[in-house]
């Protein structure tokens, strides 16, 4: 990672509300506390089963214009892409390609729609496999969730108690390898993630895609948090969280809550300026004139 200037998401740096307390208890142990979904407050997050619509004429159109799609594509398919059946679709796509012409006929059409409808079905099938595969995978991952802000009202009210916490700030540093790195967006949807039929294909890629949909995924209603997730493997399989060590480097700046006492407030700048010599601290406070925080330097 020498040669890195910048991480790929090309985000600097993410941010995590704590209570004032949890926040002295990060910077005196330089650790942090990643959890399994069993902890999360909402009783979605991660805590979904997959489901496949019924199939109707609408659904069967668009999946037989998918699977067309795919056919006569120039870009050959990928390895494995449908499952045992892959090198034969590329050999149909390579026809399509030597044919540019060629149209298919009703009958063709009616061939491949009730193939289509099979698959789907088949689908349907396997989805309670699936989703055991899925809550058996789940329960030994952990998960680390940040944001992409510090100045957020209503995480502020949520979870620093009710501003008398603090914020947080982690760089991502490719230099020594930040777990930040390799963070990714949330994907907010005011609908659940649903199963395809190319998902029949290739199980182990459907395992791997669907657990990277399921841990990402909420409710559009948490769209304000703009929360970027870390997700690893639980080292300790018979533990709902684990403590893991951060580097201190990593720790760049701490932002006290508006509300927070001056005993809290004291201590903070002491445990931060004492173990944390390069990061910045700064002081929440109401403005003035607008719904909004500022934030002053502590120098």
């Amino acid at each position: 990672m020498s040669g890195m200037t910048t991480p790929r998401h090309g985000k600097s740096a993410f941010f995590k509300y704590y209570t004032a307390d949890v926040t002295k208890i990060i910077l005196i142990s330089t650790s942090l506390k990643w959890s399994t979904p069993l902890l999360f407050n909402d009783p979605f997050d991660n805590q979904f089963d997959l489901y496949y619509e019924d199939p109707d004429d609408s659904l069967v159109d668009s999946q037989l214009k998918q699977f067309i799609e795919t056919i006569t594509s120039p870009e050959p398919l990928r390895p494995n892409q449908f499952g045992e059946k892959t090198a034969i679709m590329e050999d149909i796509r390579q026809v399509h390609m030597q044919n540019p012409d060629f149209k298919y006929t009703e009958d063709d059409l009616a061939y491949l729609r009730g193939d289509v409808i099979e698959g789907m079905e088949r689908v349907k099938a396997i989805t309670p496999e699936v989703n055991a595969e899925i809550r058996r995978i789940m329960a030994d991952t952990s998960v680390f969730c940040l944001s992409e802000t510090y100045d957020n009202l209503l995480m502020w009210s949520h979870y620093a108690q009710n501003h008398t916490g603090a914020v947080i700030e982690f760089r991502a540093l490719p230099e020594i390898g930040s777990a930040t790195l390799e963070a990714q967006p949330v994907r907010y949807s005011n609908k659940m993630p649903r199963l395809s039929l190319a998902d029949l294909a290739d199980f182990e890629k459907l395992r791997h895609d669907i657990l990277a949909v399921i841990t990402l995924a909420k409710s559009d209603v948490w769209a304000y948090e703009k929360e970027w997730r870390i997700v690893t493997s639980l080292r300790d399989k018979t533990q709902s969280y684990e403590i893991i060590p951060c580097y201190p480097e990593e720790i760049g700046a701490v932002y006290l809550g508006c509300k927070m006492t001056n005993e809290d407030t004291e201590e903070l700048i002491e445990i931060t300026r004492s173990k944390y010599k390069h990061a910045k601290i700064f002081q929440a406070k109401k403005h003035a004139r607008e719904f909004a925080l500022i934030f002053e330097e502590i120098m």
